[in-house]
């Protein structure tokens, strides 16, 4: 069984991230798709832009929901899988700690020793 998320934890760029979520999407079916509000139906994921886009037109689509039953299980599954993309493509986005001089890491040490 393919497991997604882990799938998403193990992607080491974003380009990973954006095949992910695309091979995601393409085991949705179209009567799954269909559940979906039209507004957040998901078209051609080509970069992480695409994901970020989808991922914030679904989160606004949830907060303002009236669904219920398949139709609110399709947007939870969704939603819940964009927010973890995203979360990733943030994560993979953010400098890596080098111990080198003026890495995150040795300023955030300057820092505390400052204060």
């Amino acid at each position: 069984m393919v497991t997604w998320y882990r799938l998403l934890d193990n992607a080491k760029n974003s380009l990973e991230v954006v095949a992910i979520a695309r091979d995601y999407l393409a085991t949705w079916t179209p009567d799954e798709i269909s559940r979906l509000p039209p507004a957040v139906r998901p078209g051609k994921l080509r970069d992480e832009s695409d994901v970020e886009d989808l991922h914030s037109r679904l989160v606004d689509e949830y907060r303002d929901t009236a669904a219920t039953g398949a139709a609110l299980d399709a947007l939870q599954r969704i939603t819940t899988f964009m927010v973890r993309s995203t979360l990733r493509l943030a994560e993979l986005a953010e400098p890596k700690p080098t111990g080198e001089p003026g890495s995150p890491k040795q300023k955030s040490a300057a820092s505390r020793r400052e204060h």
